[in-house]
This record gives C-alpha cells, structure tokens and sequence, in this order.
C-alpha cells in the first residue's frame, strides 16, 4: 500500500487524535452532567490513579519502534511485549489499589478503567505498524470510530442506569471490540509473514526499553501527584472541581503535541542519513508552529474561557474559573514536555531522561506537599509549574548537547 505524505499523516494523526480525546474530555464534562460531582470525582480519580500505570502498559515502545527505522526488531517482538508490558501494568495497579483506603465502589471503577487503558495500549502498538507504514490514515479511522462508540456507549449507560461503574464497563468493551475487529487486522496486512518473535528477541527489547519506561512513569508521576494530593488532603469534590475547570485544556494539550507525533519517523530517518541540517530544521518548524498555537490558546482560554466554563457548567463553578488560564499555562508546558521526550529517545538520550524523570518526581512529589497542601487546587498549579519547568530545562539542555556533538564530529 502506498505511503502518505508526510503532511497527509500530520493532518490524518491530528484530526483524529483530536476527536478521540475530545470524547474523551465529553465524558468528563458528560459524567457530572448525568451523574453529578461525587461521580465526576471517582472518575477523575480513576483517570488521575491510572495515568502512571497507563503509561506503563504502553512500556514506550511506539516511539522506539516508530523511529526503528533499521528493523532492529520485527512488527511482531513489538506487538508480543505489549502483551507482557499490558499484564504488568493492570497487576501493579491492582497492587497500587491496595495501599489505598479506597471504597470497594471506587476500586471497580478504577480497575475497570485501567481495562480500558490497556485496550488503548493494546491499539497503540498496531498503530505504530501503520505509522511506521506511512499510513495514519487507519489510525484516523480507528480514533473516530472508538471516539464516536466509546463516547454513545459511555453516556448511554450511565443516563440509564445512573451507575458509573456500568457507563466505564461499556466504554471499556466498545473499545476491545475495535480493537480487534479493525486494528488489529489493519496493522496485519503491513506485516512479512514469519517475522520472528521469539521470546529472546521480546526480552532484550523489554531490557533496552526499560529506562525509558521508568522516565515516562516518573514523568506521568510527577505530572499526577499535585492532583493526587488534592484529593488525599480536600476530598474528592475539590478534586472534581479542580478536573471540571481542567477539562477543556485536554483538547489544548492534544491539539499542540499530536502535530509531533508523525515526525518521529521523518526525524529518525534524517539521524540514520546523518543529516543534521535536516533534523535540526524539523525541530524549529515544529518550534514555530508550537509558538503560535501556544500564543493562541492563552489568548482564546483569557478571553473566552470563563465565558465558556460557565456556559457549559453554570454558576456553581463560578468560583473556580481563574484557575482556567494558569491550568493552560501548565498544559502548554506538558505539551512542550512530552514533544521534547521523543526527541531525546530518537537521539537515544537515556541517561539525560532518566534525570528528568528522577527529578521531575522529587521535585513534584515535595512542591505538592508544601503548596497543595497549603494552596489547595492554586498549590497544584504551582507544583506543576516547578516540576514542568526544571524538566523542559533539562531536555532542552539534553537535545543541545546532543546537537553539539552531531556538529563536532561532523567537522572531526
């Protein structure tokens, strides 16, 4: 099948992943629409508790097997360690769940979701074969296909029966039925027929990839604690709060990293060309396009974002608007952040990473005691803002460094 041009897939990745989340960002406006803020907030918690062991079960080998352009490994050894890495992940969050004096209500509602994250994590390696492929037009068509089910199955369920518990089991279901009926018989058709996989192969992949495991939980760690804290230290309404003034920056954060996803590819093929002129120009288109998307969302979200908040949620979270701007300040550097970690992977930057995440943790995990604790939902704002910028710095001086020595051994 023919490969689509780069812009192509910009386009095909960014309107889709757009879509999906946000369906993704429907339901949590949808959850305290239907089933009030007690339920907005055992939902948010599940998402809050999730996202590190979420990001385990994605064991982050899409951007490794997407800038794998030597065959290094085969379709089929990145597709098996994803069914090891998906079983560890749910198994350490049913373990996580343990240390924690949750309800047993709440317990189902979080496992529940961690299933629908792991069928998330399940798709996202096949979408690496068609990426790696040049064809994120399937993957297009899978976001909008599970957006649209996910979203009606969702809403649907929880309008009837008033149970979040059921509303999550049905999002859950619809998006392991995509999976296997579209995604997984897409990806099959780019892939050589007795490609190995053998369990030597998965093991060593598993090994290579697992510092980068350990910084991209860290990172989704440090970036998890402050709202974490929010809920051990005022219950989980202010958590609810907090996540309903937060919602509409999830569209924000997609909107401006996912114009970096296709490029991993085109970024590694210039590495394995030597071409540094080339990688470096990537970078600082992407750069200029991130600005202005950036300068853009500041300015709509302190114009119209308490306009917006109130029309969709009323009075009652009249009190909470100011926090809209700050909260996009944060997610615009998240945005900056999670584009910054697949550059430092493509240069294969390990020990740099493993700093930022190390840090980023401490650093996250000590501002949320002092500031949420003494600043309630601002103290979060405040802790991210610490913890995302001592990261960004770190991999800015990372990708430098690198950069430096690609330009000396170019005049060595």
């Amino acid at each position: 099948m023919e490969k689509k041009s780069t812009l192509a897939n910009i386009f095909y990745n960014s309107f889709g992943t757009i879509f999906y989340y946000g369906c993704q960002w429907l339901t949590t406006i949808l959850v305290v629409k239907l089933g009030g803020y007690a339920d907005g907030g055992n939902y948010n918690l599940a998402l809050t508790f999730t996202a590190a062991f979420a990001i385990l079960a994605l064991y982050n080998t899409r951007q490794y097997q997407t800038s794998d352009v030597s065959g290094e490994y085969s379709d089929r050894t990145y597709i098996r360690s994803r069914v090891f890495s998906v079983g560890i992940a749910f198994l350490i969050c049913l373990c996580g769940l343990c240390l924690n004096a949750y309800s047993p209500y709440q317990w189902g509602v979080i496992l529940l979701y961690m299933l629908y994250k792991c069928a998330e994590a399940w798709i996202d390696v096949y979408h690496g074969v068609d990426q790696k492929n040049g064809r994120m037009d399937y993957i297009c068509y899978s976001y909008l296909a599970r957006g649209v089910l996910m979203l009606s199955a969702f809403c649907g369920v929880l309008y009837l029966s008033k149970d979040l518990l059921f509303a999550v089991g049905s999002m859950t279901a619809v998006t392991f039925l995509v999976a296997f009926c579209y995604d997984r018989r897409i990806a099959v058709r780019f892939m050589r027929k007795g490609d190995p996989a053998d369990s030597g192969a998965v093991k060593t992949l598993m090994l290579t990839l697992l510092p980068l495991v350990v910084v991209a939980v860290t990172n989704n760690l440090s970036i998890s604690f402050p709202k974490y804290f929010l809920e051990r230290f005022y219950g989980e309404e202010a958590l609810g709060y907090y996540s309903t003034v937060a919602t509409p920056s999830m569209i924000v954060q997609v909107g401006a990293s996912t114009i970096f996803i296709p490029l991993i590819t085109p970024l590694a093929d210039r590495l394995k060309d030597n071409d540094r002129r080339g990688f470096v120009g990537i970078l600082k288109r992407v750069s200029a396009v991130f600005a202005i998307l950036s300068a853009l969302a500041v300015a709509a979200s302190a114009l119209l974002g308490e306009w917006f908040l109130l029309l969709i949620f009323g009075e009652e979270i009249g009190p909470y608007t100011y926090l809209f701007v700050p909260i996009i300040l944060t997610t615009m550097l998240i945005s900056v952040n999670a584009c910054l970690f697949p550059v430092c992977t493509v240069l294969r930057e390990i020990k740099g990473q493993l700093a930022v995440g190390v840090l980023g943790l401490a650093a996250s995990f000590f501002a949320s005691i002092v500031f949420v604790r003494r600043n309630s939902m601002d103290g979060v704002v405040i802790a991210l803002l610490i913890t995302l910028g001592l990261q960004i710095i770190i991999e800015i001086c990372c990708v430098y460094r690198k950069m430096i020595k690609w330009k000396e051994a170019e005049h060595g």
